[in-house]
């Protein structure tokens, strides 16, 4: 396959998850869908009966921490949802800057940039692939354990532990009703999970890509002005040139959008994951619901994620700057050494990404959560011995 259809094969699955969660991100006709007011209407149902379990097992503090074990990632994608929806032309901005400046001017390999370019396509079909059986295998693996419990203990136990307003599950039809709401509720979860997660990677990692295509055009440039036919090549200077300045500033503005869609993501992330998974650990420590494990895998796989990837990103712009700072800018004409000079400023601003301004998202604040987390844990343990 090549890059394109790599990357179209990508876009599609995208897009199939978008309609039922409602994020009509690719049609530009319609702000709000049926499954956008579907969506907020299983919120307003999936948030009331969590209150009303909550209320009604409030003297049971182990069972209320059981109901809101996935409260935190529930709160995190409907937020999601509002940001995206909020952002929904700009996001489209951004894949159609993906579209136009990497797959139209690089369709095949004959080429570095288009080598790059399919490269990270296909590494970027695997891991949505990966990402998608991964979330939803969890849902196979919370069936099974009402399945355990009925042929070892001989009772009947809903999939997940919020319940149904006004409807007694111990009944054959409120049962059912149950269980419909929790599975339904669950795979619009998963789905905007999936879709949150694999966008966000995808966006970063074509910016990763550009990146790469720009230092491969400055280290082209730089081999033509260190050449002995710079004179013949003056007019091939001018335009690489030219096209490097562009690049360099449309990196700029693409990652910077990238953080006005993602800072406030990535702030509410945090909060919502450090919460599952701090209700989870004392879940893990006190009973026996291996639900929480499961849960526990999913918050660290959504952080994980995060913080990698803007890891990655604070690497490559450093990779960047190296590149822009060891260019030979002397052998340029006087007035292209003030454009560099304006590259120069540039630099001033570094491309990361952030947590709505507050830290960072790379390794060594994730590092930081971790060591909080642990000590939480190490806390717990020691109140129980």
């Amino acid at each position: 396959m090549s890059a394109i259809e790599l990357y179209r094969q990508c876009i599609d699955i995208l897009r199939l998850l978008s309609h039922p969660v409602g994020v009509s991100l690719w049609n530009p006709d319609q702000f709000l869908t049926f499954g956008s007011y579907s969506i907020v209407t299983q919120m307003v149902i999936y948030f009331w009966c969590n209150f009303w379990t909550v209320f009604k097992y409030r003297h049971d503090i182990i069972h209320v921490m059981e109901v809101l074990n996935c409260a935190g990632i529930a709160f995190q994608l409907s937020v999601k949802f509002f940001i995206a929806m909020n952002n929904k032309f700009l996001i489209r901005g951004l894949l159609q800057t993906i579209e136009n400046n990497l797959y139209e001017r690089y369709p095949d390999r004959t080429s570095s940039e288009g080598e790059i370019v399919f490269i990270f396509a296909r590494k970027y079909n695997i891991l949505l692939k990966m990402l998608a059986v991964l979330y939803c295998s969890t849902l196979l693996v919370f069936a099974l354990y009402p399945l355990y419990i009925y042929y070892s203990e001989g009772k009947l136990i809903p999939l997940f532990m919020f319940e149904v307003s006004y409807v007694d599950w111990h009944t054959v039809w409120g049962y059912l009703l149950t269980n419909f709401v929790q599975v339904v509720t669950y795979l619009m979860g998963l789905f905007g999970m999936i879709l949150a997660d694999g966008l966000l990677v995808l966006l970063v990692v074509h910016g990763l890509v550009y990146i790469e295509v720009f230092m491969i055009h400055l280290r082209d440039l730089a081999k033509m002005l260190q050449s002995e036919n710079v004179g013949e090549n003056e007019e091939k200077i001018m335009e690489l040139w030219r096209e490097c300045l562009v690049e360099h500033q449309t990196i700029i503005e693409y990652f910077t959008d990238i953080e006005t869609v993602n800072g406030g993501m990535c702030l509410i992330l945090v909060f919502t994951g450090v919460f599952a998974i701090c209700d989870n650990l004392v879940l893990c420590a006190l009973t026996d619901w291996y639900a929480s494990y499961l849960f526990l895998l999913i918050c660290f796989v959504q952080l994980t994620i995060y913080f990698a990837v803007g890891n990655a990103v604070e690497l490559k712009s450093d990779a960047l700057d190296i590149s822009v700072v060891n260019f030979p800018w002397h052998l340029l004409k006087i007035d292209n050494q003030k454009e560099y000079l304006f590259l120069i400023c540039q630099m001033q601003r570094p491309i990361i990404l952030t947590v709505y301004g507050f830290s960072n998202l790379n390794l060594e604040a994730y590092m930081t959560i971790l060591k909080a987390l642990y000590q939480f844990a190490m806390m717990i343990l020691n109140f129980l011995a």
